[in-house]
């Protein structure tokens, strides 16, 4: 299978709302609306409260599980074209590498690792440990069976399991059903597993490693669908499955609410819900509306094609709390941008003349077919 543009496309769009894209535009919201710019808009910048409403920054996090497991099946079906009658063994050892090599990334990206102080590090805190988790239950259902049925049971499952565990299953004392910061399963066993190794915040890991699965295997499917079924079919499939999946959202938050902390069933449903119909439009606009508009994702597919490289440049923070990125940015255009008036301009100017540099390196890369990939 061919790479899809719109997968690319998309995996670029979040990264480059991840390190910095999102703070470009916040700061022209706040230089050019003021006091005008409603509450709600600025709010969609900003993680919810625990509880509160859903907000387009939480799902930046979700998107990358599920474009993950988007592009997994093309990759799975080259491991079997290649692979001959052993391609489970040598598609095991890709799995276990890569997942290694992403929770020692996740480490050093936010659990202190580069420090070398075991007190200071903790175990599971980072994104790319959420991948690793969720491309490792998906990787295992694909190399069992590629039919679309068995990954839509397992990931059903992944999803009742998790709701029931923290709906009923009483814990140190406490009656099932909790759900509270520092008082619910998910985050109670990581307390208990991980010990001193908790990061301290209410967000949960090991168990929630079902919800991770759940979203990986969305994504599967959905790349699935796309290879099989290109053009407007896939599309109406893409926006019929997503827009269940936010239904079947709102009607389970009666019952368990969307907490993207600990990623109750219900807010894997939400997200995942949105997800897919970001997909299918991608898939829509870049796939299936000719040559001249898979041509305008050019410069997100410079970014999604180098997407672990611009995570790691921007989110792994030295000594002093810059990012690596910063550090290299800052000497080059903190002159140019000083010249701006408000400091709400200048501190735009900086952010994006900071993004457009990471562009361009990356465009030089891609240009030279360099890749950071694991």
């Amino acid at each position: 299978m061919n790479r899809i543009v719109s997968i690319d496309a998309l995996r670029g769009f979040d990264m480059l709302l991840l390190c910095g894209g999102a703070t470009v535009l916040h700061l022209l919201l706040q230089w050019q609306g003021g006091e005008g710019v409603p509450t709600w808009l600025m709010q969609q910048f900003r993680h919810a409260e625990w509880g509160g409403a859903f907000t387009c920054w939480d799902l930046v996090m979700p998107l990358f599980i599920f474009i993950t497991g988007a592009s997994m099946p093309f990759a799975f079906a080259k491991y079997r074209q290649k692979g001959g009658n052993a391609w489970r063994l040598r598609t095991a050892w890709r799995v276990v590498r890569r997942v290694v090599l992403l929770f020692v990334l996740g480490m050093l990206v936010q659990g202190g690792l580069a420090s070398a102080r075991p007190e200071g590090m903790s175990l599971f805190c980072n994104t790319l440990q959420a991948i690793a988790e969720g491309y490792l239950i998906a990787a295992v259902v694909l190399m069992c069976s590629p039919h679309l049925r068995v990954q839509l049971a397992v990931c059903v499952l992944c999803m009742v399991s998790y709701w029931a565990l923290l709906r009923f299953v009483p814990f140190n004392g406490q009656p099932g059903g909790l759900f509270e910061p520092h008082q619910n399963l998910a985050i109670y066993l990581d307390h208990l597993l991980q010990g001193r190794w908790q990061d301290g915040t209410p967000y949960s890991w090991i168990l929630t490693s079902l919800s991770f699965g759940a979203l990986t295997l969305m994504g599967c499917m959905c790349g699935q669908i796309i290879a099989s079924r290109r053009g407007w079919r896939a599309v109406g499939i893409l926006s019929l499955a997503g827009v269940l999946c936010l239904a079947g959202a709102a009607l389970l938050e009666r019952d368990t609410p969307l907490i993207k902390h600990i990623y109750t069933t219900t807010c894997v449903l939400w997200a995942g819900g949105w997800c897919i119909l970001l997909l299918g439009l991608f898939h829509l606009v870049f796939d299936c509306c000719g040559t001249v508009a898979a041509r305008l994702a050019y410069p997100l597919q410079v970014v999604g094609c180098n997407a672990l490289l611009a995570y790691l440049l921007t989110e792994v923070h030295g000594p002093h709390g810059h990012s690596i990125w910063w550090g290299l940015a800052h000497p080059l255009i903190y002159g140019l941008a000083g010249l701006a008036q408000p400091a709400v301009a200048a501190a735009f100017v900086h952010a994006t003349l900071s993004l457009l540099l990471l562009w361009l390196l990356l465009w030089c890369l891609y240009r030279h077919r360099v890749f950071l990939r694991v």
